[in-house]
């Protein structure tokens, strides 16, 4: 989805509470009017939908918890391989996953899922513009997509503002308030109850987004018994195809400007914090519950990868779940990573000190 495919934006289903939230600490460095119009416009048309859906369904959605079948996280950098991994999993019958359409149209998707489902699929592009991933409405996705929508506490948000780093700081890192992080506990918890409910709650559910990759002492706390898949990826590459994600999908989304030099520096800083934060926090977690896999593992070997993630985190049935992942490995066995430019000297020695942390701890090469 890159500038030339994404012409919407993910602000449009939201409500005027979150808008006004979002307006008022970035507005005097927004550029894209036009585009705050259209977001307002969708929003205020979207109001009868969005409380008709909340009235018909919020009680039955909120009996739903995750004590019998607590989540299974999928974390990682951005560009390390979550997709992939998540993909591939989400073959399995026993999980259930976020899909694009719901993802998108998260307040309204209840109500309007025979009608705007198919017409999703029609509109959407058939790959991914950052990586030529087919995609369509019932893709797997991430749920920081929902939470966009849902209050103004998404990291995700410094997507949309991305002079306005403070997003990131306090709802990835949550360097924040003990009142703003159990509001923020509180509102997520709700969101996986709706993506649950949607999909029906006797499965699993099956989460990937790279913004939890810093939150996983927050989400042990929330989900006691839930299972965490860490996956990582050499450091070079993570930057290169990250910048790469910037360019071809993320700018879509600035509502403000923000240099190519601006978007470089981001990258840098962010994967030294968070990457820091989980191998901080990765130690409260037991063994039981966290799986680390490389991308380059698997890539090599997906399904040998994918029986050493069942077996460490005594996930059941893989033998029945094999036939799936079997069927999704031979349908892809084509496909073609990006290639990119090899990195400019004084961008490698920065990464090399940044980053050097990485390169130990997971054993790269400098």
């Amino acid at each position: 989805m890159s500038q030339k495919t994404i012409k919407e934006h993910q602000l449009y289903i939201s409500s005027l509470s979150v808008l006004w939230r979002l307006w008022r600490v970035n507005r005097k460095s927004i550029v894209s009017k036009r585009m705050c119009f259209k977001i307002l416009f969708f929003t205020i048309i979207s109001a009868p939908f969005r409380w008709l859906q909340y009235l018909y369904f919020n009680r039955k959605i909120q009996k739903i918890d995750f004590k019998k079948k607590p989540p299974v996280f999928v974390i990682g950098h951005w560009r390390s391989g979550t997709t992939h991994l998540h993909y591939l999993l989400s073959q399995d019958p026993q999980f259930s996953h976020l899909e694009a359409f719901q993802a998108f149209f998260f307040r309204v998707a209840l109500i309007s899922k025979k009608t705007m489902r198919p017409l999703l699929n029609k509109l959407m592009p058939k790959t991914r513009p950052q990586d030529n991933v087919l995609i369509n409405a019932a893709a797997p996705t991430e749920e920081e997509h929902c939470l966009t929508n849902l209050t103004h506490r998404s990291a995700m948000h410094s997507f949309f503002f991305p002079k306005n780093q403070s997003y990131f700081t306090e709802f990835h890192l949550f360097k924040t308030t003990k009142s703003s992080l159990n509001k923020w506990k509180k509102t997520y918890n709700r969101m996986l109850q709706e993506i649950a409910f949607y999909n029906g709650v006797k499965r699993i559910l099956l989460l990937k987004n790279p913004h939890n990759t810093g939150r996983i002492k927050v989400l042990k706390e929330l989900y006691p018994e839930a299972k965490f898949i860490f996956i990582h990826r050499n450091p070079y590459e993570v930057y290169q195809s990250t910048v790469h994600l910037y360019n071809t999908t993320i700018k879509s989304q600035f509502l403000q400007e923000y240099s190519q030099n601006a978007i470089s520096e981001t990258v840098i800083n962010s994967y030294e914090l968070v990457m820091k934060k989980f191998i901080k926090e990765r130690n409260a977690i037991p063994k039981s519950q966290l799986c680390e896999v490389s991308f380059t593992e698997l890539s090599k070997d997906p399904i040998h990868t994918l029986k050493h993630i069942y077996s460490e985190l005594n996930i059941a049935d893989f033998e029945k779940a094999l036939p799936f992942f079997e069927q999704y490995v031979n349908k892809h066995k084509g496909y073609k990573k990006n290639k990119f430019t090899p990195l400019a000297d004084d961008v490698k020695r920065k990464l090399k000190d940044k980053w050097s942390f990485a390169f130990s701890t997971w054993n790269y090469t400098r």
